[in-house]
């Protein structure tokens, strides 16, 4: 009997995560509304109304202490001349003082970018809304019709996106 109920647990257990991998989490085709998240510094600022009409947008949802994400920070920090087209907006659940520490640390440069700005999710709405698998969770987005143009989950590299940026 035991053995059945242990079998039967692993089993359930199974189910979802496959389940999960298969039909889970996939990302939104066309940018929803994002109206709780906010200008790091300024909660008076509201992503919605920061987001451009034409062009293109980049979302990095990344955490300060994640690698992968410092990698990507760093290379978007050197790639400015490849992705001036794009706005870019860091967005993170954390801390100011550790965002603060991020840019410090691993992309200086970010601060000087026009076209990036940094913002705060003080809840789970990006998650809810966007899915995402991996840090760094990436999405660009046509800014005109708000459609999904790729999605990168987990990636590190500036020159693996650059192509599709501008």
């Amino acid at each position: 009997m035991r053995y059945y109920l242990r079998l039967r647990g692993f089993l359930l257990v199974l189910f979802f995560i496959v389940g999960f991998r298969l039909f889970g989490q996939v990302a939104n085709e066309q940018l929803p509304t994002l109206s709780s998240i906010h200008h790091w510094t300024d909660k008076a600022k509201s992503l919605e109304d920061a987001l451009p009409k034409s062009g293109r947008i980049l979302f990095v949802f990344y955490d300060p202490g994640c690698g992968s994400c410092q990698e990507l920070g760093a290379g978007i920090a050197k790639s400015d001349s490849k992705i001036k087209n794009t706005q870019i907006f860091f967005i993170s659940m954390h801390d100011n003082d550790l965002v603060d520490g991020y840019i410090n640390m691993h992309a200086k440069n970010l601060k000087n970018m026009k076209n990036v700005s940094f913002w705060k999710d003080p809840g789970t709405e990006f998650i809810e809304k966007m899915k995402p698998t991996n840090y760094p969770a990436t999405y660009l987005f046509d800014a005109r019709t708000k459609k999904l143009i790729k999605s990168f989950q987990g990636e590190s590299k500036i020159e693996k996106m650059t192509p599709i940026l501008n």
